[in-house]
């Protein structure tokens, strides 16, 4: 069983869950992001341990805080640049321990683990315009396995100190660190920038891909990358995807290549912004995270993906 999160946080028999914001609040009923999130923490036991680039949403603020006046052990990773403002201040008044990164590029993730078996990641920033005006999405699973392989790369930040790192670290890391998870018949494999070389792995899902690649994208600049798709597209796959608008017309970003080659891509129509960072392959293959397809996401910052092989989760993205 795992513990899910509806609109009244009620208790459910499913293996996991999809989230997304609704900007325009068009659905009544939906449980977004954030209201998973604060429900996660409302009902967190013993831990949770989170890696968040900007951490300001008032509501997720007071859910941390609640959280740790129950005797909950909450821990957190930010970015140095957002390490400021009065959210910061009341979590650091509470008592609530925050490693920053000492790295000139960004601590990008966006994930939790709570009770040390419910994981929470996505593209969803804890601020309230990625919680209320952006399009963002998020996902929780229930899987020791899997969180204790976000949990390493946890302790790597918060207790280590280790943020940047081009390559595993310590003695055989390489080949003995685990990335795959078997979550209730449902193949999970995660990955972590800069050290896994993240954009040849989405690259050789998209050589691989039979059908089709979809995607939705809020800052697309990879060369390589653009490349690809424009080549699959060309050999006949189904290729099609969205943009942030707001890019489009930096010198760096695949849009217009992209459309002069022909793959139907277009502009999201968000006044605010259109966050996510989501492929979807063959109608069965997820890849979502806090990676955009950019050189700094895959050389730089410290990023996650998460591979989900499924239809059902497939479709709803």
């Amino acid at each position: 069983m795992i513990i899910l999160f509806s609109p009244n946080f009620a208790v459910t028999e499913q293996a996991w869950q999809v989230y997304f914001t609704d900007p325009g609040k068009k659905c009544k009923n939906c449980t977004t992001p954030e209201d998973a999130l604060a429900g996660l923490l409302d009902n967190c036991r013993t831990s949770f341990y989170g890696a968040f680039y900007d951490i300001s949403a008032e509501r997720i603020i007071n859910a941390l805080i609640r959280a740790h006046g129950r005797g909950v052990d909450v821990k957190l990773v930010t970015d140095d640049e957002n390490f400021s403002g009065p959210g910061i201040n009341m979590l650091l008044e509470a008592g609530i321990a925050i490693v920053t990164d000492n790295s000139p590029s960004l601590m990008h993730n966006k994930f939790a683990v709570a009770d040390g078996e419910l994981v929470f990641t996505g593209s969803y920033n804890t601020t309230d315009n990625c919680g209320h005006k952006n399009n963002n999405n998020a996902v929780i699973f229930r899987s020791a396995e899997l969180a204790e392989i976000y949990l390493v790369e946890f302790e790597e930040m918060f207790k280590s100190r280790i943020f940047g790192n081009k390559k595993e670290t310590g003695p055989f890391a390489e080949l003995t660190r685990d990335y795959y998870a078997d979550v209730n018949g449902i193949d999970i494999n995660v990955y972590f920038a800069p050290e896994n070389n993240v954009e040849k792995i989405i690259l050789n899902r998209i050589k691989k891909a039979k059908s089709s690649v979809y995607f939705l994208c809020f800052s697309f600049t990879s060369d390589d990358i653009g490349e690809m798709l424009i080549t699959r597209h060309k050999e006949g796959l189904k290729v099609a995807g969205i943009f942030e608008k707001k890019g489009i017309n930096n010198d760096y970003s695949e849009y217009t290549k992209m459309k002069i080659e022909g793959v139907p891509v277009e502009t999201d129509s968000n006044i605010h912004v259109m966050h996510h960072k989501v492929i979807v392959i063959d109608g069965y293959r997820v890849i979502t995270g806090s990676y955009n397809l950019s050189a700094n996401a895959n050389t730089k910052n410290d990023e996650n993906i998460i591979i989900i092989d499924s239809s059902e989760i497939a479709l709803l993205y």
